[in-house]
């Protein structure tokens, strides 16, 4: 875990965004799976596990065919920010 802290302004860390939902691509497994909006396209992560530290749980909801899904967002803070969303 990155424990140097920048001092002054700066932006914010982007958070990884990660997706949970086993599949398959081209014959490769996957648990986890990143989303290219710009492509409409899953790309999955081969890593089976993550660790870090909790940092929140929160409840979201999210638009789908006209429909409001909740979704559960687990902040983890690791090498990087994560945000696994999952729904319930």
């Amino acid at each position: 875990m990155n424990t140097e802290i920048k001092l002054g302004l700066c932006n914010p860390p982007e958070p990884v965004y990660l997706y949970v939902n086993q599949g398959e691509i081209n014959g490769e497994s996957f648990v986890w799976y990143k989303f290219n909006i710009e492509q409409d396209k899953k790309i999955p992560v081969s890593q089976r596990a993550l660790t870090g530290y909790l940092s929140s749980l929160r409840l979201t909801t999210k638009e789908f065919k006209g429909k409001d899904n909740l979704k559960l967002d687990i902040v983890v803070s690791a090498d990087e920010l994560y945000i696994i969303k999952t729904g319930l």
